[in-house]
């Protein structure tokens, strides 16, 4: 088991609500979703930047390995702009807890769907009735979350 890798995805995802407390918070105060999101991005972008200086790894790839890249996969900044766009929007509603479960739910059932079907060049893997009981179980949990 990959504990170095389970530990840091735990961490990563500890930062999102809080991103999205953060960007309710600038929506609140800004009243312009679309710029908060800019604004978060952009903040992405600079850290990122830094990383990439600090670790070496900002140099950019041969035009072979651009090449290389299957078209859909240059959509990946859509995907985030999308999810961060939502922040400003639905968390300051919802709640941090609320918001979070929704977009776990989304995310896990997108994911097996992507496995099932073995989608985006991922690895096939059933959508087993344990996967889909884990599904359910977590949109009890949305449930659960919202109501109490």
């Amino acid at each position: 088991m990959p504990w170095g890798s389970i530990a840091f995805v735990l961490l990563a995802a500890s930062f999102l609500p809080i991103q999205a407390a953060c960007n309710g918070a600038l929506n609140r105060a800004l009243g312009r979703p679309t710029l908060v999101a800019t604004l978060s991005v952009l903040g992405s972008l600079i850290f990122m930047l830094l990383v990439g200086m600090l670790t070496g790894q900002l140099s950019l790839a041969s035009a072979g390995r651009i090449a290389r890249a299957p078209l859909w996969a240059w959509g990946a900044g859509v995907c985030g702009a999308i999810y961060v766009i939502s922040q400003p929007i639905a968390a300051p509603r919802l709640g941090a807890a609320l918001f979070m479960s929704l977009a776990v739910t989304g995310q896990v059932l997108t994911a097996v769907l992507l496995d099932h079907f073995a989608l985006l060049q991922l690895p096939q893997h059933n959508a087993s009735p344990g996967r889909l009981l884990g599904v359910l179980l977590i949109a009890v949990g949305v449930w659960l979350v919202a109501f109490f």
